[in-house]
């Protein structure tokens, strides 16, 4: 066989130096691919649907399951908790309590207790930052998860105050640990919805709903059987579901519409009513300098709140509040001789103030001036306070030793900081005991009295011993209001009639809230405003001036003799001028201007006389001749005459110069004193010149319209000559002073002016 010849080896190949590559050719555009028209895929056999249906609803099935409730963590916990307020608040919010008690939270936290038990009423009024409202929200918490009640109703202030304590009861029930486990039939189903609360309507416990609901407008807790190690001797409610099953915790404002018509159907189809009320702070600032606000706040507490529970049945009501105006609604409700069956109590930050508050200036004056430091440093301040201690505090006792901030000595040098930076705020806020701005004199008004000063005689009715009538109109953009009194011989007599045009319907009312304005009466809607009043007060002026006010006993008709408008509102001056012209009553009716005279101007009695027929009286001057040619009119003295009234309505009856007003029902004349105590007087001072006056002060958001009427009506009887002198504060009658000048009218003049006047009003 021949042999193969190997192949020869090639020798190693040269390593060639890296050259630039070609550049490649562009490649040809692609050819599309034939279009391949689609198939629909077949659809599925209905094997398939159900199998996907399945897994859908297993899906969705698991997140609405919640499962059965976990075990509770501590029974004996929960049970102590369940016997006491106290103890509740320390053991599932003790970062909020962590202060520790004062007296005072003590005393309301039993009154809390007894409320939710028995079914009382408990106001209190604590220093502002007390803790009060977190307080009352674990109260309706703790009734609400050991079901001491079935339905509690949070009312605020306005519904975003009540949303918002709601919102914590609900963070309380979702993120305590310790809650959650005590009351894992409540909070786990919470837990569980994660915040959506769109969840709540399909969420099941083994496959049954809880019928939770979790709205930002209340919560009803689920309805689920209880635990497995559930204590026997703590009850289930009938059906076996844990007693917490179906419970209501709603809210509204307080001037909301969700106060009439609050039922609950529960699960087991037993409707429920609210039997737990929180009142939240159920006041604004607003609301408190609001005379109106307050009533009928006052009246939705008394009639609507207390009244939800329903007939036969009693209902629990805490209220915490701070009083931030003397008579404002919380100082109403916390006084129990008007309302007895609120157990109303108010603390203040201090149980008393030092008794040597002069002796606080030097320290507080150091004090301001470490303030003024960059950085602020008390350093000196503190050390002069604990050298000047013993001499500060003598007197004074704090009502919690442990509210201070960081830094101070006490708490007793804590709370005068805050009474050196607002006094006013300090009084109202944490005191609970508001003090008014400036000191009263002894002449202010008390209007509970006022309101109860009446007689036996009906509206209208001219008392025996008064001789002569008067009126006065107080002119507004929408209504006019009206006073109509009768006085005797020595500057006394009664109120006979008051009240606005149009006729409000209504025992109480503001101006601000008139149903029927000037602009409302028929035939008034599209004429301009200046039409409108002059239309009200021809047809007020006819109803006033027209009337016969019968004598009582001796049947004798009266009439007004004098009747001044208020002119003092500028844009519609010239028009009550021209009013008083051109009326069929124009012999009694007399433009007036109220001129405000402290104590250090001149008093009417010293003006000089601007023509020779000018007419003077005590605190008033009439002018016949005016430049501009307005005509007559009458300006007088508000101060001197508002002092005068005060004193007539506080002269006791029998005695001369009393003023009284006519018969009314309980709360008759309420609105009337409210008008009348719309003002206040400073203490009386003694101007330059001798003048001394008392100058009245309007109080904030009140109206005093009837109060100005009244006074124009003691101006009024001036006029036609009554005074009040030695003689008649004795009792003894004296020859009547010559009157102011009035225009007299034949009865054939007054009516054909009558008749050439207007139809305004029903009137010809």
């Amino acid at each position: 066989m021949a042999k193969k010849k190997r192949p020869a080896k090639k020798p190693p190949a040269r390593e060639k130096a890296p050259t630039r590559p070609a550049a490649k050719k562009p490649a040809p555009p692609a050819v599309p691919p034939p279009r391949v028209p689609r198939v629909a895929a077949p659809a599925p056999g209905d094997g398939e649907r159900d199998r996907k249906a399945a897994v859908s609803r297993k899906r969705h099935d698991t997140s609405r399951e919640a499962g059965f409730p976990p075990n509770i963590a501590d029974p004996d916990r929960r049970e102590a908790c369940s016997r006491s307020l106290k103890l509740f608040c320390e053991t599932y919010s003790p970062q909020a309590f962590a202060m520790g008690w004062s007296e005072s939270h003590l005393r309301a936290i039993a009154r809390m207790e007894e409320a939710a038990t028995r079914g009382a009423l408990f106001a209190f009024a604590m220093p502002r930052g007390s803790g009060k409202t977190t307080i009352s929200r674990m109260a309706a918490l703790w009734a609400t998860l050991n079901a001491v009640c079935r339905y509690a109703f949070v009312i605020g202030a306005t519904s975003d105050k009540a949303g918002q304590s709601l919102d914590a009861m609900k963070t309380l029930i979702r993120f305590s640990d310790t809650l959650a486990d005590d009351y894992p039939e409540v909070s786990h189903y919470a837990r569980a919805l994660n915040g959506i609360a769109n969840r709540a309507t399909g969420q099941t416990c083994d496959g049954v709903s809880t019928m939770i609901e979790w709205s930002a407008d209340g919560i009803v807790f689920p309805t689920v059987p209880p635990p497995e190690n559930w204590p026997e001797h703590w009850p289930l409610r009938g059906d076996g579901m844990v007693p917490t099953s179906g419970i209501v915790i709603a809210t509204s404002g307080l001037t909301g519409d969700g106060l009439r018509g609050s039922v609950k159907q529960l699960t087991n189809g037993e409707n429920v009513r609210p039997d737990f009320v929180l009142l939240d702070d159920p006041q604004t600032p607003e609301s408190a300098r609001s005379k109106t606000q307050n009533v009928v706040r006052e009246q939705l507490v008394s009639a609507d709140v207390l009244g939800m529970a329903g007939p036969g049945k009693k209902i629990a009501a805490v209220m915490p509040c701070t009083v931030i105006e003397p008579g404002d609604m919380a100082d109403q409700l916390l006084n129990r001789k008007k309302h007895p069956l609120w157990r109303g109590e108010r603390s203040g930050i201090l149980k008393s103030l030092p008794k040597n508050l002069d002796k606080w200036d030097e320290y507080l004056e150091e004090y301001a001036r470490c303030a003024q430091l960059e950085p602020p440093d008390f350093t000196d301040s503190n050390a002069l306070y604990r050298r000047m201690r013993t001499v500060l505090e003598e007197g004074a006792v704090a009502s919690w030793e442990a509210r201070k901030d960081p830094g101070d000595v006490s708490a007793i040098q804590h709370a005068m900081h805050i009474r050196f930076r607002d006094p006013f705020a300090f009084a109202a806020e944490y005191m609970n005991d508001p003090k008014p701005l400036h000191a009263v004199a002894a002449s202010v008004l008390n209007g509970d009295a006022l309101a109860k000063k009446v007689t036996n005689l009906a509206r209208l009715v001219v008392p025996r011993p008064c001789t002569r009538v008067t009126a006065f109109i107080d002119v507004g953009a929408h209504l006019l209001w009206y006073a109509v009194v009768a006085w005797d011989e020595r500057f006394g007599g009664s109120v006979i009639d008051y009240g606005a045009y149009p006729d409000q319907n209504r025992i109480y009312f503001a101006a601000a809230d008139a149903r029927h304005t000037l602009g409302t009466v028929p035939g008034m809607e599209r004429v301009p405003q200046e039409a409108a009043i002059y239309a009200g007060l021809a047809a007020l002026t006819t109803r006033i001036l027209d009337r016969k006010y019968v004598q009582e006993e001796t049947g004798t008709e009266l009439h007004v003799r004098q009747c001044p408008i208020d002119a003092n509102w500028g844009p519609f001056t010239d028009l009550v001028y021209d009013f008083c012209r051109r009326d069929g009553h124009a012999g009694v009716l007399l433009p007036s201007h109220g001129k405000y005279i402290g104590p250090k101007a001149t008093p009417i009695n010293g003006w000089a006389k601007r023509s020779p027929d000018e007419v003077k009286g005590p605190g008033w001057r009439i002018s016949t001749a005016e430049t501009g040619k307005r005509g007559r009119k009458v300006v007088f003295d508000t101060n001197h005459f508002k002092t005068f009234l005060a004193e007539r309505f506080r002269t006791p009856l029998g005695a001369p110069g009393c003023l009284t007003l006519f018969n009314a029902p309980e709360g008759g004349h309420q609105l009337f004193a409210d008008h009348c105590t719309a003002e206040y007087p400073k203490p009386r001072e003694e101007g330059a010149a001798g003048y001394a006056v008392d100058e009245w002060v309007s109080r904030m958001n009140r109206d005093n319209h009837l109060w100005d009427c009244v006074v124009g009506n003691v101006l009024a009887a001036s006029l036609t000559g009554l005074r009040w002198d030695a003689g008649a504060a004795s009792g003894v009658k004296r020859p009547e002073l010559p009157t102011a000048p009035t225009l007299s009218f034949s009865e054939e003049q007054r009516l054909a002016r009558a008749e050439r006047g207007r139809t305004f009003g029903g009137r010809r």
